[in-house]
């Protein structure tokens, strides 16, 4: 998908389009894109970002900043539907700015919904006098002013700013809010020195309590940038945990701490060593079951005097402040980048999920990476991405929104092309982590084992507060940076009448359909890999799509490789072209010099079970191949119980190097794996897949290799054998549920049993090598 550059009446023409889709079908959620909010001659910046759950007509809304060339600072709050329109009242959509307490100066740093369907909570700086003050403004649905609350400071000339804040109640159900807001920052003293604060506040905005917190000598300087509710002694989800910093000296710690649901501390630990930089910016509370009550923190490290930074993150025990994991992130190519924000993702697999990392590489870049709970190194085969065009675009923010993530932050790139030198920059990506606009990026991730300090800040009570009123000021404008992907139509979905595969240009399975209906069962999807028409029943496309090829030259003396995925991406592949008709795909792409790989996808007429998948690969370079490799993977996600699946495979090839289960290995053949190795037959359940690695041996200048391969689905383990049977494929793998059999295909609370082992039922997935 191109980059837009649009100029002001065609960023309007956008918006209308896109609000006729809106009102025309309930699918535009599932499309990715990339767009700007903000006026001109205004400098607009985006803080943080919320998916909107109770609002109606859902969509998010993004909070932060605009300057006015003359030096004034108002709070700009944007909410936009899922197609990323705004500035629609008909579609809930709007853009307005607040001068909070009718101050020339006030900003804005984080948004949240409240629940109930009673609007947002924005928290940030306003100066009034001498000094600046912690606010909280409410705003209704349709961006209203309610209330807007003011914390008075230890004294009227320091400085306070509020950084994040939430709603109590919230951390484990999203409707279990007890409206009361907790805000966090950070108050500086007339000498420079910077006291954290936390204070809570009733619904209706007067505050229960209000604290700074002191350091003391050891740490006389704090900083609180995040907070999140977890899990307390009594087990309840009453405890606050913040993130942020802690400093003496020159040299920066990165800070946890805990406090009860009253602002009593209970305990807090800095990383720091004295040599660098450390800093917490974001942070989440683990629900996932194997790590329920922890928490994770990211930010970054850097050394003294500005050197790069790299992105770090530590992962805490439950019920204390004690770090368990700690990693660091480098870019390959020695760039700086902070991390922002993080979000877990509990239903991306079977088993914890991901957590999902934004921030900005070197102020010209966004990027989002996907990492583990265990380790915090890299997560599966989601591929790390970078966002904008080198326009100075950054993220600050995450959210989860159903099967995507939607990221928020800021661009210096005047998109429209009028002067307008700073737009907020909102992104939504699917759930490999693209938009059509986004690049690969490989950076490293390496554990890490820092000591800690247990230090214990002291609160200071802050007893009052101010009621101001806040007026409301038009703000609009919006376009596309990378328009909706995919367009309407879908691009490579093609059927059989019993089979659907969704082919992406590169050959690859698994591609976005906003108006095709949710798969069955559990955490269905409108991404489309490979579907059982009789059920729509999806198996490859839930949670992390990672169906895919790779081919390579395993020469030691002259290695090459490509290989693309939906999450993972693409790497050093292109297309030659793509074409498709509503039962036949055809990709060719050119891997580097090297190679020019053919997928035909057709219908097979002895069996509907089967598409069939014709591969060649030509030497288009100047050297022979001396050792050719071709490896394809899928991640199965079976339903109606997705994630937990049964494995089978069997058979036998002169070609095949090796075999495992494990759907999330690189799908370069050049990469080592992990997993158990093949044959074996109903291995799991567990969140499995299959991954073969295929050697074909000296592929000359100008020659070709082809090979014919199968995806299918049957309704039994009987019908799928008997189909690979018909089409001669003497090597493959079965994908089964892990399924009592109660409740039909469509059942989305499944029983785990061994009914969908033993019969293949609901629909027995397969990938098959042809051998005869």
């Amino acid at each position: 998908m191109e980059r837009m550059r649009r100029n002001r009446s065609a960023g309007r023409l956008a918006a209308v389009l896109a609000a006729g889709l809106m009102l025309a079908a309930p699918w535009a959620q599932a499309q990715n894109f990339e767009t700007y909010y903000g006026n001109q001659p205004w400098r607009d910046r985006g803080e943080d970002v919320k998916t909107v759950n109770f609002c109606p007509g859902g969509g998010s809304v993004t909070v932060g900043t605009r300057r006015s060339s003359d030096g004034q600072e108002q709070v700009l709050v944007t909410r936009a539907n899922d197609s990323g329109v705004t500035d629609n009242p008909g579609l809930n959509t709007w853009q307005q700015a607040y001068p909070i307490a009718g101050s020339k100066l006030s900003n804005a740093f984080g948004v949240i919904e409240l629940t109930g369907g009673r609007g947002f909570a924005v928290t940030g700086a306003v100066t009034v006098g001498d000094g600046s003050f912690v606010y909280v403004l409410q705003i209704d649905c349709k961006g209203y002013p309610r209330w807007t609350t003011l914390l008075d400071n230890l004294d009227p000339s320091h400085r306070a700013t509020g950084y994040d804040l939430i709603e109590g109640g919230t951390t484990v159900s999203s409707t279990a809010g007890n409206g009361q807001i907790v805000v966090v920052g950070e108050e500086i003293d007339r000498n420079g020195r910077s006291f954290g604060r936390i204070a809570r506040l009733d619904p209706a905005g007067n505050v229960i309590w209000d604290q700074d917190y002191d350091g003391g000598s050891d740490w006389p300087n704090l900083r609180f940038r995040a907070v999140t509710e977890n899990l307390a002694g009594t087990g309840g989800y009453t405890d606050l945990v913040v993130a942020g910093s802690a400093w003496s000296g020159t040299a920066r710690g990165g800070l946890m701490f805990r406090t009860d649901g009253g602002g009593a501390p209970v305990c807090s630990s800095v990383l720091a060593t004295g040599q660098d930089h450390r800093d917490f910016h974001g942070l989440a509370a683990l629900l996932s079951p194997n790590y329920q009550g922890e928490t994770v923190l990211v930010g970054a490290a850097s050394t003294l005097g500005g050197g790069n930074a790299q992105v770090y993150m530590a992962r805490y025990s439950r019920l204390t402040c004690a770090p368990k994991v700690q990693s660091v992130w480098q870019d390959r190519a020695q760039a700086s980048f902070t991390a922002f924000d993080v979000v877990e993702a509990r239903t991306l697999d079977g088993r914890d999920g991901a957590l999902a990392v934004v921030g900005t590489i070197a102020g010209t870049q966004g990027f989002l990476l996907a990492a583990n709970h265990r380790d915090l190194l890299r997560y599966g085969g989601l591929g790390p991405r970078r966002f904008g065009d080198k326009f100075r675009e950054s993220l600050y923010a995450i959210d989860r929104k159903r099967d995507r993530f939607i990221l928020a932050g800021d661009t210096y790139g005047d998109w429209q092309g009028v002067g307008d030198a700073q737009d907020v920059y909102f992104v939504q990506v699917d759930p490999g982590l693209n938009t059509g606009c986004a690049d690969p990026w490989e950076p490293a991730a390496v554990p890490v084992d820092l000591p800690y300090k247990q230090p214990l800040p002291h609160p200071i009570r802050i007893p009052e507060f101010r009621r101001v009123d806040t007026p409301l000021l038009q703000a609009s404008d919006w376009g596309y940076a990378c328009a909706l992907d995919p367009p309407e139509g879908c691009p490579g979905l093609i059927n059989n009448g019993i089979v659907q595969l969704g082919v992406s240009s590169t050959g690859y399975l698994n591609i976005e359909c906003p108006n095709i209906d949710l798969s069955s069962g559990r955490y269905g999807t409108r991404l489309v890999g490979l579907r059982y028409m009789p059920t729509n029943g999806e198996a490859s496309a839930p949670g992390a799509p990672c169906e895919g090829w790779g081919v390579a030259n395993a020469d030691p003396a002259a290695p090459v490789s490509g290989r693309t995925s939906r999450c993972a991406g693409t790497s050093n592949v292109s297309v030659v072209s793509f074409t498709y008709t509503p039962s036949t795909a055809t990709s060719v792409v050119n891997v580097g010099n090297t190679f020019r790989v053919t997928h035909q996808y057709t219908p097979i007429a002895a069996t509907s079970y089967l598409y069939r998948v014709d591969v060649k690969i030509d030497n288009i370079g100047r050297t022979p191949v001396n050792d050719l490799r071709y490896t394809r993977g899928i991640d199965y996600d079976i339903p109606p119980n997705t994630f937990s699946e049964y494995i089978t495979m069997a058979g036998a090839s002169p070609f095949l190097l090796a075999w495992n289960n494990n759907g999330f290995n690189s799908l370069d053949p050049l990469a080592a794996n992990s997993g158990t190795s093949g044959p074996m037959t109903d291995f799991g359940p567990g969140d499995l897949g299959s991954h073969m690695d295929f050697r074909f041996g000296v592929l000359p200048v100008g020659a070709s290799r082809s090979f014919v391969t199968f995806y299918g689905a049957a309704p039994t383990q009987t019908a799928a054998l008997n189909a690979l049977s018909i089409v001669g494929a003497g090597l493959y793998s079965f994908g089964q549920t892990n399924w009592d059999g109660v409740g039909g295909a469509g059942n989305t609370n499944p029983n785990p049993g061994t009914f969908g082992a033993t019969t293949g039922a609901p629909a027995t997935f397969m990938y098959g090598f042809k051998t005869q």
